[in-house]
């Protein structure tokens, strides 16, 4: 019996049969795969991707009104499909074609969530039951009239016809996150007196009286879903609603007429985390589970399902009824095939970086990285991997994302590859930054599994890479993916035996021990590199950074508040040390993606055990501690056991400067050339590969 038989079984949701249990929530991915409001090449075949990987249902944003009359000089928006009238057809029917040639399913969502349009004579502005702001610096909500819910429900309908005349199989209704239905439907933001404000059954009016009203122009044939919000994490006017108040709201949507509850947690707004990942996988199913026990449509429930036996439990346990994701699928287009053919280990999982998310929703940037998946963007427009007609002997130095996403793709396209790491195991820095993210090692092991799949890739551990063993290596081409130069700090006491830098640990994975001051210093490094060489797992990791007092002992002084600062913290408020963040910028987490961002700066400001310093100085580092000089020009005195160096890196470029002419084809990517993120260490490895 297949481990996921229940996820990759078919369902019946409405009049139409799904193959499987798994389908997408809308999203649109942006610039490139948009242009003039119609589909290009890029969408279709992102699209195509995911339909020939086995997918039972996409959901696709598409805009109901037209932006071409949009006045010069505004800022830009995230482009979408256009679904208003005939011309919009073609368009929409190409997107309809590559989903059905693969027997899957397309609903559209049309998009009503932040801003709305009514007409020609208006501007897109947000637009809500009442004149509310929800975050500080968001502009109110224009109140819409009963003209103007007219006009709203006009649309939804006209939009819905569209798509069915384009082939689509059906329509979203989206009243969750935040969205204009929402905001009627929520007590955060409805203080209306009318019919469509106070109670319940007039705050949810709005929803119905739109989902009758589509549901009467589209007929019973055609798939009718419901996006919304049970537990809402807001507070405006009153607080959003929670789960005791959402039970209600199942049976105004059932006899509306919808065929199924797409449901999502939360807003866009709340600052409670939701998809990053320090949320367990299917976290919240508890959710789903509560609507379960009152819906008679079938339940799906999106944000953090990533790993198919998690799935598989859910759904085995009556949690709920389908799975709702998008970055299970953008990490592997092929998740669902995977699934249903028993080939679990096969799936590249995602690792909830969130990189997808801070792009193209808190940016507005299109989607072009993926920390597992650098086919997007651009790259979709070629063949995953077009053979070599001259197979070269390529070098690839190391083993990091970068150099293990070039050695993987040079080798399928039938080059001859040789891995080349300097430690006693591949992996790079995703070895240690396991350590700091659990879901990380999916992608570690992901790699593992596909070295032993092409045992034609020769692993070289324990070298490290010098012009002389490219000379006598002569290759035809390396690849340089050797990570970046940690940035250090150059004040008085910086090479203390209390100071530990970043890329300490990971030169003690690697199996050389740092030099350090004093003899237990010494004697710890070396015992620790020693054993390393021969046992390690991240668990392993963080269970000795969680009980050992060396070298983290249980004041620490964290200088640099960037993304490695924050990890490390991250890691050590959770177990019990006492934590001073010194940076030298307003922010602390100034280059942390936007998803994490918020939840680390929460985190921090409410634990008891970690004080922010930030637009701080370091003066100098003692045996006792570290003198900084804090925002208001004070010197100020942080005692600390341990000072960590977590200032983040610069670009590494001295091998390959040294080697440069040493090859015919020199590649540099990932850190050593632009310290950046693993999606764009990802990235530039396989567009390495791929030059080759």
């Amino acid at each position: 019996m297949a481990r996921c038989e229940l996820l990759g079984s078919p369902i019946k949701v409405g009049k139409l049969t799904l193959k499987n249990k798994m389908m997408t929530t809308s999203m649109s991915p942006g610039h490139g795969y948009v242009e003039d409001e119609a589909p290009t090449k890029l969408m279709l075949n992102f699209m195509e991707e995911r339909a020939a990987g086995g997918l039972a249902l996409m959901c696709q944003t598409v805009l109901p009104f037209t932006r071409k009359d949009r006045p010069a000089g505004l800022p830009d928006v995230h482009p979408l499909p256009g679904a208003y009238d005939d011309d919009c057809l073609p368009g929409l029917r190409a997107m309809a074609e590559v989903m059905h040639k693969h027997d899957s399913l397309l609903v559209a969502q049309p998009w009503f969530v932040h801003d709305w349009k009514p007409d020609d004579e208006h501007v897109e502005k947000p637009w809500g039951p009442s004149e509310v702001v929800i975050l500080k610096g968001m502009h109110p909500f224009t109140p819409m009239e009963k003209r103007h819910i007219e006009m709203f429900k006009q649309q939804m309908v006209n939009c819905a016809l569209i798509c069915k005349k384009a082939g689509w199989d059906g329509v979203e209704i989206m009243a969750g996150v935040g969205g204009i239905l929402n905001r009627f439907l929520s007590p955060a933001t409805n203080n209306r007196t009318d019919e469509y404000g106070g109670c319940l059954k007039n705050r949810v009016r709005l929803t119905v009286e739109t989902i009758k009203a589509v549901r009467e122009a589209v007929g019973p044939d055609f798939l009718l879903t419901c996006r919304w919000s049970p537990v809402e994490y807001v507070t405006g006017v009153a607080p959003g609603h929670g789960i005791r108040e959402a039970l209600m709201v199942v049976p105004y949507l059932e006899e509306a007429g919808i065929d199924l509850h797409n449901l999502a947690v939360g807003w866009h707004e709340t600052s409670v985390p939701l998809t990053t990942k320090d949320v367990p996988d299917g976290h919240w199913t508890w959710i789903s589970e509560q609507i379960k026990k009152v819906a008679t449509k079938p339940v799906a429930m999106g944000y953090r399902n990533t790993d198919p036996l998690v799935m598989e439990k859910n759904l085995r346990e009556g949690k709920v009824d389908m799975i709702a994701g998008l970055r299970y699928c953008i990490a592997d287009p092929n998740f669902p095939k995977k699934v249903m053919e028993d080939r679990l280990e096969d799936i590249n999982k995602c690792i909830c970086c969130c990189r997808c998310l801070d792009d193209v929703v808190s940016s507005g940037k299109p989607l072009t990285h993926c920390g597992v998946n650098p086919r997007l963007g651009p790259e979709l427009a070629k063949p995953r991997y077009i053979r070599t007609r001259n197979a070269k002997r390529v070098m690839v130095i190391g083993s990091g994302p970068g150099g293990l996403s070039a050695a993987l793709t040079a080798s399928i396209r039938g080059h001859d590859v040789t891995l080349f790491e300097r430690g006693p195991r591949v992996g790079g820095c995703l070895t240690m930054s396991s350590i700091f993210s659990p879901t990380y090692e999916r992608l570690l092991q992901h790699y593992k599994r596909e070295l032993r799949k092409h045992p034609q890739i020769k692993v070289k551990l324990r070298t490290t890479v010098t012009p002389e063993l490219v000379k006598e290596f002569q290759p035809d081409a390396v690849v340089v993916a050797i990570g970046g130069e940690p940035i250090g700090l150059n004040v008085p006491g910086a090479d203390g035996g209390n100071v530990v830098l970043s890329h300490d640990f990971l030169s003690m994975l690697n199996g050389k021990a740092p030099q350090k001051p004093g003899l237990i210093n010494k004697v710890m490094w070396n015992c620790g590199t020693q054993f390393l060489k021969f046992y390690y797992t991240p668990a392993l990791g963080r269970l000795v950074t969680a009980i050992s007092p060396w070298p983290m002992g249980l004041r620490v002084a964290v200088l640099g508040g960037g993304l490695p600062g924050c990890e490390l913290s991250h890691l050590l408020m959770d177990f019990h040390r006492n934590l001073n963040i010194v940076e030298k910028r307003k922010k602390i987490g100034f280059d942390v993606g936007g998803s994490d961002r918020l939840q680390y700066s929460l985190k921090f400001k409410a634990a008891e055990n970690v004080t922010l310093n930030p637009l701080s100085t370091v003066e100098e580092i003692t045996p006792k501690g570290v003198r900084i000089r804090n925002k208001a020009g004070e010197e100020e005195f942080i005692r600390a056991d341990t000072v960590t160096v977590t200032l983040g890196f610069q670009p590494n470029m001295s091998l390959a400067a040294s080697i440069r002419d040493l090859t015919p084809e020199l590649y540099v990517v990932g850190d050593c050339q632009n310290p950046a993120r693993m999606a764009d260490a990802t990235k530039t490895g396989y567009l390495a590969g791929c030059q080759i």
